[in-house]
């Protein structure tokens, strides 16, 4: 359930315009819920009254059943409120069933810790999604208001860190490149946007140099949200991720890629302020580094 209280210029709006509009609403996301405009239900098409007291809007959504099924997982919760549940993600478990595999995903987690919350809403809203055995920062949100919030004005930045085979150079990287995959390739390549590509910016900051052991640490910075795209870009500056074996960085010290979403900044979707969620790096990386 979501309250507001209409701001005086926006009074007179059609409710639908305003939900959508001013407050980031789907028209796809309200059509699972009903509106109350001062305690009586109404349309979406209805106009509120210009009133000398704030017109008062409330959004309820709707009971809608998942087809995912919920198994329990000890889940790693980062930061949780009323509108969203950040998880810490561990390496191996893919996000979302699939054709292949339809159970055991971060999926059916989130829709029993839902169901246990007796929250009335089980679908797992994910704002991102992580490579299989890429770990960090994922998050979920609880109803269709704060992910359509988080989509258009969340103002979401996202960083990771990762491990590098071999010494970059330079202190920082700023990668503009646009990346696809050519037929059922899974790795990502150099693509132009016109044979197909995505546009995507990634900025990768050296944090530590490991001479003896010919690894870099780096900190990336995602501008915008390609598949592979850090593991892509880096692959075009002439380097890989240590155990990324799609893209040539297999290595017998890691079982995985060491990659890390670490961090996120984003808008409140609620009081509108910043908030920066941050996790360690995990075990398996944190061996690595002490080597």
């Amino acid at each position: 359930m979501q309250r507001f209280t209409v701001e005086p210029e926006y009074q007179a709006y059609i409710v639908g315009d305003y939900l959508t509009d001013i407050k980031n609403y789907s028209r796809r996301g309200l059509r699972n819920a009903e509106i109350y405009l001062n305690g009586k239900k109404v349309r979406l098409d209805k106009r509120m009254k210009n009133l000398k007291k704030p017109n008062r809007l409330i959004v309820v959504e709707k009971k809608k059943e998942t087809g995912i099924k919920p198994i329990y997982m000890d889940l790693k919760i980062a930061y949780e409120d009323k509108n969203l549940l950040i998880l810490d993600k561990p390496p191996f478990i893919i996000v979302h069933p699939t054709k292949k595999k339809v159970d055991m995903t971060l999926a059916n987690g989130v829709v029993d810790y839902f169901q246990k919350l007796n929250m009335g809403n089980e679908i797992p809203r994910f704002y991102n999604r992580l490579d299989m055995n890429t770990s960090g920062l994922i998050v979920v949100a609880k109803n269709a208001y704060s992910q359509s919030f988080l989509q258009d004005s969340g103002e979401v930045k996202k960083f990771y860190k990762a491990i590098v085979l071999g010494i970059m150079p330079e202190d920082t990287y700023i990668i503009e490149k646009s990346i696809g995959k050519i037929g059922d390739e899974l790795r990502r390549v150099e693509l132009s946007v016109e044979d197909g590509g995505q546009t995507a910016k990634t900025i990768i900051r050296v944090l530590k140099r490991d001479l003896i052991n010919n690894l870099t640490l780096v900190e990336a910075e995602l501008f915008t949200g390609r598949t592979h795209q850090i593991r892509a870009h880096l692959s075009l500056e002439g380097f890989t991720i240590l155990g990324d074996e799609l893209y040539g960085g297999q290595d017998e010290r890691a079982a995985r890629q060491m990659l890390h979403s670490y961090r996120l900044n984003y808008l409140d979707p609620e009081t509108k302020i910043l908030k920066i969620v941050e996790v360690e790096l995990p075990q398996d990386m944190l061996e690595i580094l002490k080597v």
